[in-house]
């Protein structure tokens, strides 16, 4: 799946707009002024990095572990990231965050890519990588119309042709989050509703 995105890299941030519009990158802008006072950040899935500097705006003292599938995406990423030093980027999956007590997560259009089974593992996992008072920032589609089932639909079928993205579907992420005991501190839709940003607080056991 990784050489899709390889393949993807260059065009992968015009083509997320052309496909949704502005919107996909006002969305994942939304709550980053949460990670002001945060010390440890994971991004997982973090495509381009085009989202780096604004995050660096804000906290310019902030640790990052990156993580991508896709070297070339990371290689993107780098150039956005500029001469930091704070930055570690790993080439991988969810499998391979490094066991750190994080305080801050990022995933942005990233918990798309499972099955609701496969989803509730997912979370469980990053949970566990994440200390007492950790937030969450998910921004993720979601579908309460016809239109918006369709595009998303052909939305998956362009990764699986791409990609070989196995999942079919759009799960139910939120409620995933909710049921792990994740609570919803902030919550903000697009205009069109299809894109959904939360501020969750983790709450580890």
């Amino acid at each position: 799946m990784s050489k899709g995105y390889d393949w993807l890299a260059p065009w992968y941030d015009w083509l997320a707009v052309m496909a949704v519009g502005k919107q996909i990158q006002k969305a994942q802008l939304k709550w980053l002024p949460f990670l002001k006072d945060r010390k440890k950040l994971l991004i997982l899935g973090g495509g381009t990095g085009w989202v780096l500097p604004y995050i660096f705006q804000i906290n310019p003292n902030l640790v990052i572990h990156y993580i991508d599938a896709s070297s070339k995406m990371i290689a993107k990423a780098r150039m956005n990231a500029g001469n930091s030093s704070l930055i570690q980027f790993i080439a991988g999956t969810e499998t391979d965050v490094p066991d750190q007590d994080y305080d801050a997560l990022l995933t942005c259009f990233y918990l798309d890519l499972f099955t609701e089974p496969e989803l509730k593992t997912l979370i469980d996992r990053l949970k566990s990588r994440m200390n007492q008072h950790g937030i969450w920032l998910a921004t993720d589609f979601e579908t309460h119309t016809l239109w918006q089932r369709l595009k998303v639909r052909l939305m998956y079928l362009f990764f699986y042709v791409i990609t070989g993205l196995k999942t079919k579907a759009l799960p139910a992420w939120h409620k995933a989050m909710v049921n792990a005991g994740c609570v919803s501190l902030e919550n903000h839709y697009t205009r069109s509703g299809l894109i959904r940003s939360v501020v969750f607080l983790v709450k580890n056991k």
